[in-house]
């Protein structure tokens, strides 16, 4: 069946505006709903994502929670709110004219997208994905930005994922993924994938210390909450890991870091309330309290590593730039 063609077996969706409406107010930046202007965008963009749903062959197979989360949310990450979801979705339904399911389409959404974008450093805040369009770059986040609101306007689900840091490189990376009815899938922009989870990056990822998924909701078991919105720990889609726990009670939050090109990097804390985090295998420093007290732990694939607050000293070959005091 043509994905761009209503039929009557086209699905109805139960959600209305007010559905809708109703999830964003709860789950998105309030100046969306205030700033003059803003209500125009965000009725638009409801109306366009409801059309997707109804119009394409897949709209069927999503669950209401997982359009609301991953299909219908106005912005992916920080970038301004803009009218995108008309003009992505017409300029890509010729494009995905023959796909017959998600996958497919995803494909070729990934060729459209390096057909348009390169990478390049731009700002520290995200840009519009309009102004991504227009200028031909971006940086990674710009990139997903604009390759998962591509996704939304022809009705995929799909969401930003990311490393906050790499384990082996100096850097980071963040990239989308996207829901079919056997689960998620991640991609990325290129002109030479023909699967999903076959990106540059892919082995790179089984090394990884920690992979965070954002959604666009308040889901009980998250790593972290922004507002309403949350991030998930998906290490487990990409790498094996193992349990690091504390066995007391955490009366210190403890900052776990990973070794980065040389240098430390803090990527998750753990809390009262987040006593244990499922992290990749490798070598990790928890820091807490002060003056700081430390620990290094080794996380193998597989097991359990527990630790104490006690205090401990930095072991030797971790003290740099120490300065004596009198």
């Amino acid at each position: 069946m043509n994905p761009v063609v209503l039929t009557v077996a086209a699905l109805i969706s139960l959600l209305s505006v007010e559905d809708c409406r109703e999830h964003l107010e709860a789950h998105s930046p309030s100046v969306d709903f205030i700033a003059e202007g803003n209500l125009s965008i965000v009725d638009e963009n409801i109306s366009l994502a409801l059309w997707s749903r109804d119009s394409m062959t897949w709209g069927s197979s999503i669950p209401d929670s997982v359009f609301l989360r991953y299909v219908l949310p106005a912005r992916v990450s920080q970038e301004p709110l803009v009218n995108w979801r008309r003009k992505f979705r017409d300029a890509l339904l010729p494009v995905i004219q023959d796909a017959s399911s998600i996958e497919e389409a995803t494909i070729l959404i990934s060729n459209w997208c390096d057909s348009i974008l390169d990478y390049q450093p731009t700002q520290f805040r995200d840009q519009s994905p309009l102004v991504t369009w227009s200028s031909g770059i971006g940086r990674c986040e710009e990139m997903t930005v604009f390759f998962l609101d591509a996704l939304r306007s022809v009705g995929i689900p799909c969401r930003q994922v990311y490393t906050p840091w790499w384990s082996t490189v100096d850097s980071n990376h963040a990239w989308p993924e996207v829901w079919t009815t056997d689960g998620w899938h991640f991609a990325d922009i290129s002109s030479e994938v023909e699967t999903p989870n076959s990106t540059w990056f892919t082995e790179r990822a089984q090394y990884t210390a920690l992979v965070v998924a954002i959604a666009a909701d308040s889901v009980g078991t998250a790593l972290k909450y922004y507002g309403d919105v949350s991030s998930l720990n998906v290490t487990g889609d990409y790498a094996p890991t193992g349990l690091l726990y504390c066995r007391e009670f955490l009366s210190h939050p403890v900052t776990v870091s990973v070794v980065n090109w040389g240098s430390y990097r803090p990527f998750a804390v753990l809390d009262s309330l987040h006593t244990d985090i499922a992290l990749g295998g490798g070598v990790y420093l928890l820091t807490w309290g002060w003056p700081v007290s430390c620990r290094e732990v080794s996380i193998v694939p597989g097991d359990s590593t527990s630790f104490s607050l006690a205090e401990n000293d930095l072991p030797a070959h971790h003290i740099m730039n120490l300065m004596e005091v009198e």
